[in-house]
């Protein structure tokens, strides 16, 4: 093993990210983690990862930065393309990065976050077990220009050469405009609704208010009909709130794990990843669908991940690349 490093030369908005804080709201402790959960996996998994593992998130800006040794390394989420040594690559591949070479990933048009997979152990500061950013915890590692990043990978020309296979695992993934389409089930409050489930069939348009706390969305017939004040309660990450300004709120993974507005909607997890690709000024539609189609559209994006998962360990054993696996 060898700890390699990349050098950041320009960046806008980027952070050491994984996957979260999961399973600690009984302590009060927010999830947060990577905001497009699918697209931080499926980084890890194109480079043999566990998909837990620390990837770095980039948030509506480009990044750019040098290696000084081999690196197997992937992108996804929003990105489309990125440079290495001003030759083009796809994206939600796995490509072979030379020692010095210059990557330069773009800020994305559509969709605001892109993630960088690097094989091997991303060095990071952990708290209960994460390298998530915690605006409460005050915690997280942003990246500007000149930090530098370490990492643990067993990706070396000594170990397996100089001739590198180029792949093409062509992994399903989502693409994205200004328009986003989501799935929800509907909500325990909904009956406080004078229009019920007809707002619903209207778009509604993402204000710049959103963070990664919770996405404000603009809509009309966002009265509420029931009077009286709702007892705080636990929240899931995706409940649609109607507050008391007239707007809803898509609740993210920052959020704090107790709230007391109408819950009307809950998004599918499928559409908690969507939506936090979303921009400010985007525009969203949410179709109430029934649990058991939440639960098939959530099988289906898992066999997509299974499936690259698959393929991508029978190419790397067929090289002989074990090592490199963490799955």
């Amino acid at each position: 093993m060898i700890t390699a490093s990349i050098s950041i030369e320009r960046v806008g908005y980027a952070v050491v990210q994984d996957l979260g804080r999961l399973g600690l709201a009984k302590l009060g402790i927010s999830a947060n983690g990577a905001g497009d959960q699918v697209s931080a996996r499926l980084a890890n998994i194109l480079v043999g990862n566990h998909e837990a593992a620390a990837v770095i998130e980039v948030i509506s800006s480009e990044v750019v930065f040098t290696t000084d040794s081999e690196l197997l390394l992937s992108v996804t989420g929003a990105a489309k393309t990125l440079f290495v040594d001003d030759l083009p690559h796809d994206t939600h591949e796995t490509l072979v990065v030379a020692a010095g070479s210059r990557v330069v990933i773009p800020g994305s048009v559509f969709g605001q976050r892109t993630y960088v997979g690097l094989n091997g152990e991303l060095q990071g500061n952990r708290i209960l077990g994460s390298v998530a950013p915690d605006t409460f915890l005050e915690f997280g590692q942003r990246l500007i220009s000149g930090s530098k990043l370490e990492v643990q990978t067993n990706f070396e020309s000594e170990t397996f050469g100089n001739e590198y296979p180029v792949f093409r695992f062509s992994a399903a993934h989502e693409t994205y405009s200004k328009n986003f389409n989501l799935t929800a089930t509907l909500g325990p409050d909904i009956s406080r609704l004078k229009n019920g489930e007809q707002i619903f069939s209207q778009e509604f348009e993402v204000l710049p208010q959103s963070d990664h706390v919770g996405m404000r969305l603009n809509g009309t017939g966002l009265d509420l009909g029931a009077a009286g004040e709702i007892l705080s309660r636990g929240v899931p990450i995706g409940a649609v709130e109607v507050a008391p300004s007239g707007e809803l709120i898509i609740l993210l993974r920052g959020r704090l794990v107790t709230a007391g507005y109408p819950v009307v909607a809950v998004l599918t997890k499928h559409s908690i990843d969507k939506v936090s690709q979303a921009r400010a000024g985007d525009q969203i539609t949410i179709s109430l669908i029934e649990m058991n189609k939440a639960q098939l559209e959530l099988q289906e994006i898992e066999s997509k991940i299974t499936n690259t998962k698959n393929r991508v360990e029978n190419a790397f054993r067929s090289r002989g690349w074990e090592a490199l696996l963490s799955y």
